[in-house]
């Protein structure tokens, strides 16, 4: 059977002496991870190739479903442009990598995860838009909320870990799994992350605070970091 699908590139490796394998976020097959031959090389077919698979350009990639297949890696058969793509510059463009990199290394490929296709695009949009640092940062943690609620990571931020409602005065430790919990001595203060009752709240009605973002990254990180594994992101160091 034959998919025709919109993409975005992810990801690209050397394969081969003239192929790539791109990975791909697809409009209903999620990742994918797929030959594109004819690539590398100095001929003006290739170069046009390579100048297509592009972060941040919309495709239209088309392949041949095999359902017994013995792995999850196919054959592109054609790449095409389309009238969609977000020249994101400087640090947006960074933005916009470490989007990438956290959906090509916490996606299982060929599953299709609903409405994230579309939280990407809102994403590489808003990040076209931003004036400053602190409007990056939110756009990134939006993303990173939408991306681990898709993935069915349990976020309770309105509530405690004892099912209590958050209260915006208070002082809570959050546990990744656990959910938050009050700290009640401040001596006692364990290795959750320690975050604002105010600012849990905020973020559980996406209500944008700057005095909260050190927060909310601090957060997320702790959060994605249980499903990263050891292995760093490497964005992150572009920022630096």
């Amino acid at each position: 059977m034959e998919i025709v699908q919109s993409a975005y590139v992810l990801h690209t490796r050397a394969y081969r002496e003239t192929s790539v394998i791109a990975t791909f976020l697809t409009q209903d097959h999620g990742k994918i991870n797929g030959v594109v031959r004819g690539v590398r090389g100095k001929t003006r077919s290739s170069m046009q190739k390579n100048a297509t698979l592009q972060p941040f350009q919309k495709l239209s990639i088309e392949w041949r479903d095999k359902p017994h297949a013995n792995n999850d890696l196919v054959t592109i058969r054609t790449v095409e442009s389309e009238p969609v793509r977000f020249f994101l510059e400087g640090e947006s463009s960074f933005c916009g990598l470490y989007l990438n990199e956290l959906l090509y290394r916490l996606l299982y490929p060929r599953v299709g995860v609903e409405t994230l296709f579309e939280e990407y695009e809102q994403g590489l949009l808003k990040l076209l838009k931003v004036t400053s640092r602190n409007e990056q940062a939110w756009v990134l943690r939006q993303f990173e909320l939408h991306l681990l609620t898709d993935l069915g990571v349990s976020l309770h931020f309105d509530l405690d870990a004892n099912k209590q409602a958050i209260e915006s005065t208070a002082q809570y430790q959050y546990y990744p799994e656990m959910g938050a919990f009050p700290v009640l001595d401040e001596q006692a203060v364990g290795n959750g992350v320690l975050i604002s009752g105010e600012c849990l709240l905020k973020l559980a009605e996406l209500n944008y605070c700057e005095s909260c973002l050190g927060a909310w990254k601090r957060l997320l990180r702790h959060v994605l970091n249980l499903y990263l594994g050891s292995k760093p992101i490497m964005t992150r160091q572009l920022f630096k």
